[in-house]
């Protein structure tokens, strides 16, 4: 069952005037026009494996009458916090004034500087090469990832002390918040942390208008000579559900790359001097995603046990891969093989063509390459109440924002790769909905995870016939 109701398109304003054709050169010079697309009640659903709704992809591995196989199937995409399949299970994505945009022609330019040929008939030129790219944005394309280390993001912790007269600072919170009894002296934590969550909820704020949350579940099952004959338990690998996911800040840029005449420093393979090392010939991708997700859970067991998953909680992963100057080429090319058995002294085979994937050193005059991050809050394995992830069990002492204890909640599991300060937050949440009225500040959440500045200096793929 796939539902897309209530799809507005919204196109740029057609001019009064009769329509005329365009040369390929006038072509090249429109931009900003395409389609923009807003969905409501968006939901995909699939019965569970073996059901009669069931959805199946297969993919063989092997030839043959009864190919190995590899089996994606309960595809399923719903609004969080609804029951999927159910009418109440669509959701929203994009708005009018921030749609899905696609077939958008805008013109990129490379910070790097080159001689090259625009034209084709021998007038080269030097400077910023222009391409004329097809842009796809979702909704939130303009949205960038917030720094979620709350202690970079605040530069430092101040702690009003003194020790031989210089101000002392701290990362993480006052010595003894977790295990005194007594008034604990915070400093600005609960100012800071409140700065902190506007910041962070000011984007939260613009993805809410952009898109309601979704969440996502498959299945994957694999089908060898070895388990064919046993039962769907036995075939079955794991599933993966994306709990309260959105997008923002993704896009893609597509276009025509041919070098543009471009006259390079060294024609050898790897030495360019310092230029880029393009495709001679293909299509050019830069393309930026992002993604929020309450929770992505993996569950290796088919009947759903606890102790079977590992979920990954608090998500916020914002990945580059390409870009104006160092971008992902897929084109053709022409390559040599070994001939089997002639590795010692190898005897190449003719020349074949072959598909090739590269994303090129970035050029010396190009500062640097976009950078990726991946914040990730907590971790949870298994069932967390088996006792081979429990760590230890501690009272917990809620505070005011003055730092004096309001509740002390006892005898608080405390569990692996789960920071104290989720744990905290945890019963201060508990609290907070028991004391209508008389709130206590949540801390500002430490990541568990961080991968930062993730970069891809050069990567290549090409296939090559067995």
């Amino acid at each position: 069952m796939i539902k897309l109701t209530s799809i507005l398109l919204l196109a740029a304003p057609v001019s009064a005037l009769a329509m005329q054709s365009l040369s390929e050169s006038e072509l090249g010079d429109v931009t900003g026009e395409g389609l923009g697309a807003v969905f409501d009640d968006v939901v995909i659903h699939s019965g569970d494996y073996g059901a009669p709704d069931d959805f199946k992809l297969r993919i063989n591995l092997t030839e043959g009458a009864d190919p190995e196989s590899l089996i994606f199937s309960e595809l399923r995409f719903y609004k969080t916090g609804t029951t999927p399949g159910t009418a109440s299970s669509g959701g929203r994505f994009g708005t009018y004034d921030d749609p899905f945009v696609v077939a958008d022609l805008r013109e990129i330019q490379e910070e790097h500087i080159a001689t090259f040929d625009p034209e084709g008939d021998g007038s080269f030129i030097t400077g910023n090469k222009v391409h004329t790219a097809l842009y796809t944005g979702f909704p939130a394309a303009d949205e960038t990832q917030l720094n979620r280390n709350f202690f970079s993001y605040s530069n430092g912790l101040f702690k009003p002390s003194q020790i031989q007269g210089a101000t002392t600072y701290y990362q993480g919170l006052p010595q003894g918040f977790f295990t005194s009894a007594n008034s604990i002296n915070v400093g600005n934590l609960y100012s800071r942390g409140a700065d902190y969550a506007a910041y962070l909820e000011a984007q939260e704020l613009a993805l809410d208008n952009a898109t309601d949350k979704f969440n996502l579940h498959f299945r994957l099952d694999s089908v060898t000579d070895e388990n064919r004959t046993l039962s769907a338990d036995d075939q079955f690998l794991a599933s993966v559900d994306v709990v309260g996911a959105r997008l923002y800040g993704t896009t893609t840029y597509i276009w025509a790359h041919d070098n543009q005449g471009e006259t390079l420093a060294n024609a050898g393979a790897y030495t360019k001097g310092g230029q880029p090392t393009y495709a001679d010939r293909g299509l050019a991708l830069a393309m930026t995603t992002g993604l929020r997700a309450d929770a992505i859970r993996i569950t290796a067991d088919p009947t759903g046990a606890a102790s079977s998953v590992l979920e990954l909680r608090g998500v916020d992963a914002y990945l580059p891969l390409g870009s104006v100057d160092q971008p992902l080429t897929i084109s053709t090319v022409q390559y040599s093989q070994i001939q089997r058995g002639t590795w010692k002294n190898p005897q190449y085979l003719p020349a074949t063509t072959q598909l090739r994937v590269e994303i090129a050193g970035l050029p010396q005059d190009v500062g640097q390459a976009p950078q990726g991050n991946i914040y990730i809050q907590s971790i949870a394995f298994g069932d967390e109440n088996d006792p081979e992830i429990i760590t230890g069990v501690e009272d917990i002492y809620l505070r005011d924002e003055n730092g004096f204890v309001v509740d002390t909640v006892a005898d608080v599991t405390h569990r692996a790769f789960v920071p104290k300060t989720v744990t905290y937050n945890e019963q201060v949440a508990i609290y907070n909905d028991n004391n209508p009225g008389n709130e206590i500040p949540f801390i500002p959440n430490q990541n568990v995870i961080e991968i930062k500045g993730i970069e891809i200096q050069r990567l290549v793929f090409t296939t090559q016939d067995l």
